[in-house]
């Protein structure tokens, strides 16, 4: 009969070294206390120590080293400068690794007055640590061998410890299974929902067993069941039958939903300077309906967003007195100061040096409204805008009213701009929207002859779609923006016009399959239609991009491709003179590299650049990891082609302009970092070009 382990949740093992994969769980030995049932193995080469279960939602991550490997040596003593011996460990490579890193055994090498027969008896004991952790990954059945090479006489070498391991075979996954009970297996809107935590099980049937995934299948069906309705769901017994003799392993978990939980009274604390209507408004919480810790997520992030908190925290009253039914939201903030300034200074490959001044009060003490102020001067541009924004309705629709000032130096050129606009405006997790009218005055100076003035009144629609997998760091995912406009000059002339501008910026992940990876970079025809008309449920229901984890970091080896497209056009009479700054220019970090900033444009009878009545821009980049002894390190190796073109029709963009450069790319703590050295194949120069964050 085949010998076998069963291991239980409820089980208590013996500890193993601290910070070692599966400390909590596994014994040296097959012993097993308290409620768990075994039959034992006999401690032999061909016999292992067992893997083990756990209970806990967390994971445990085998590959992390231990946190306390440092301080724990401290604890022996007296200390050597170097080592009282060595250890050699034969095994494939993966495996030699992975027991060197976590061995007991190296601990003592530390020790100066280690003697040899206190040497052996610790081999005794790092057998069976070895045993512990290879049982992490599965292998039950290894052959381990310790030799204890003694030192020469003349010194010349110290003590060597030869450890030899044979792994075997992995144990694979035979069976698993998954058992629910409560009300998510008869309460019909949870159905797709046991389905989704079902499919989060990632152990399957004639996959190899190891304890990093087998806790990391429970606590991702776990999370799967806690994310709806049921937030208290619980993982209530799991066990691992491992069978040595067949390396086969036979998995079962039972998960308990608890209570379906309901959506009640908004509950709220830290109010003081604001209406705690903001609150009730931005939280978006409707009683009676299901709960959704995404929900709360997203509740969280409005008021976070929204300018008037510093702080907020939304969670679900579920405690046992608590009415699941009618369970209350409990919303805690501190509040943000009524007044802001902040104080900046950078520096711009296109634009120099600059300063800037931002003030915001977040309750005008005229209108009682939010208002946003902002000076910038740099070398070319100088710059002054305030906006006044009013709390958000039960819709999330706000009014909002701006002036716009712009000064710029273009080099042949100087060109001015006065914008006033007043609309609405609704931003979202993935979708922001807007309309509002506008109304645009612009004069152009030249170096020799008349200046040129235009104004124009119009409406427009804006609305933008961000799918990326993170806002400050994306590997994968997509973002769209498209603006629809249109309206009337006023001065020179009283004539019509339209304008349109798209723009697109995917990332291409080349560490995933092809056709994920495209699904990701890619909108599907559904999520466009359902974005466009604001369908939330069904942008809810559509696959995620997976948010990237320091896990999914480390794992990028061939890295992305990230595409930009540009396109924009003005629609009117040939010769209609239009405010500049709703027409197209060229030319820097945001469109073609290796060109001055807005250098592309249209070239005017007195041989001045103007601004154009079509774009079409694009940018093809590479990023790949730079890698140190194998891992992707926080630097990206950059390589790029970027091309755009500037005309008054549409059958001059052919003509395009073209950039190729390289450079590198840092992923620091506030976003990436790229410096480039660009090459404008018509202009035949070299450009340098720093960029700083992401933004869409």
């Amino acid at each position: 009969m085949a010998a076998c382990l069963i291991l239980c949740a409820s089980s208590v093992w013996a500890a193993s070294p601290a910070g070692s994969p599966g400390a909590a769980d596994l014994a040296p030995g097959w012993q097993a206390l308290d409620t768990a049932s075994s039959q034992p193995v006999p401690q032999t080469p061909g016999n292992s120590a067992p893997a083990t279960d756990d209970a806990s939602p967390a994971e445990t991550d085998a590959t992390d080293p231990p946190a306390d490997a440092e301080a724990a040596d401290d604890r022996f003593a007296p200390i050597t400068e170097g080592k009282s011996f060595d250890i050699r460990i034969e095994a494939p490579d993966d495996i030699a690794k992975f027991v060197e890193r976590y061995l007991e055994l190296k601990r003592y090498q530390k020790v100066s007055d280690i003697s040899l027969p206190e040497l052996r008896d610790l081999l005794a004991l790092s057998e069976t640590q070895i045993r512990q952790l290879l049982g992490t990954r599965g292998l039950f059945t290894p052959v381990i061998t310790q030799q204890l090479e003694e030192a020469p006489a003349d010194g010349s070498a110290l003590p060597q410890v030869v450890i030899t391991i044979d792994p075997g075979q992995q144990a694979q996954v035979s069976s698993v299974d998954l058992q629910f009970s409560g009300p998510v297996t008869d309460y019909a809107p949870a159905q797709s929902q046991l389905a989704q935590a079902r499919d989060l099980w990632t152990l399957q049937e004639g996959e190899g067993f190891t304890q990093d995934a087998w806790s990391k299948s429970k606590s991702q069906t776990l999370r799967g069941l806690q994310a709806e309705r049921f937030p208290t769901a619980r993982l209530d017994s799991s066990r691992a039958e491992i069978d040595p003799d067949h390396s086969t392993a036979k998995l079962q978990a039972l998960y308990v939903s608890g209570p379906l939980y309901r959506y009640g009274p908004l509950t709220i604390e830290g109010t003081q300077r604001y209406d705690p209507v903001i609150i009730e408004r931005l939280a978006q919480v409707r009683t009676g309906e299901d709960y959704r810790q995404q929900d709360l997520l997203e509740a969280q992030e409005r008021l976070l967003d929204s300018g008037y908190y510093d702080s907020a925290i939304v969670t679900l009253d579920t405690r046992p007195e608590s009415d699941p039914d009618n369970a209350p939201v409990n919303v805690s903030v501190r509040e943000a100061r009524l007044k802001k300034l902040v104080l900046g200074v950078g520096f711009s490959t296109d634009r120099g040096p600059r300063t800037s001044v931002d003030f915001t009060h977040n309750k005008d003490p005229l209108l009682g409204l939010r208002s946003v102020s902002r000076l910038q001067l740099d070398q070319k541009l100088q710059a002054f805008s305030s906006n006044l924004m009013s709390i958000p309705d039960e819709k999330l629709w706000r009014w909002t009213g701006g002036v716009n000032v712009v000064r710029e130096d273009l080099d042949d050129r100087i060109q001015r701009t006065e914008q006033l606009k007043f609309g609405r405006a609704k931003a979202g997790r993935s979708i922001d929207r807007s309309y509002y009218l506008q109304y645009d005055h612009s004069k152009t100076t030249y170096e020799t002859g008349d200046p040129v003035s235009a104004q124009a009144l119009s409406g427009h629609y804006t609305w933008t779609y961000r799918r990326f997998n993170s806002t400050t760091r994306p590997t994968g995912g997509f973002g769209i923006g498209l603006e629809a406009g249109a309206g009337m000059t006023v001065q020179p002339t009283q004539e019509p016009f339209g304008r349109l501008v798209g723009r697109y910026l995917g990332f291409l992940s080349l560490d995933r399959p092809i056709g994920q990876a495209f699904s990701e970079a890619l909108p599907s025809g559904s999520q466009i239609k359902a974005a466009a008309v604001g369908d939330a449920p069904a942008i809810a229901d559509a696959p995620l991009v997976v948010a990237p984890t320091a896990e999914t970091y480390a794992r990028r080896r061939n890295g992305e491709l990230v595409v930009r497209l540009d396109a924009g056009g003005v629609f009117a009479r040939d010769g209609l003179v239009i405010p500049h700054n709703l027409m197209f220019l060229a030319g820097g970090n945001a469109t073609v590299r290796g060109y001055g900033y807005q250098e592309l444009g249209v070239t005017n009878a007195e041989g001045y650049t103007d601004p154009g009545r079509f774009l079409l821009a694009g940018s093809l980049e590479y990023r790949r990891p730079w890698l140190r002894d194998g891992e992707p390190t926080d630097f990206d190796i950059v390589t790029f082609v970027d091309a755009g073109t500037v005309a008054n029709k549409a059958s001059e963009l052919s003509k395009v302009k073209v950039g190729v450069g390289a450079g590198m790319l840092w992923n620091s703590p506030v976003g990436p970092v790229q410096a480039a050295l660009a090459y404008g194949v018509d202009a035949k120069q070299f450009r340098l070009h720093l960029n700083l964050g992401f933004n869409f």
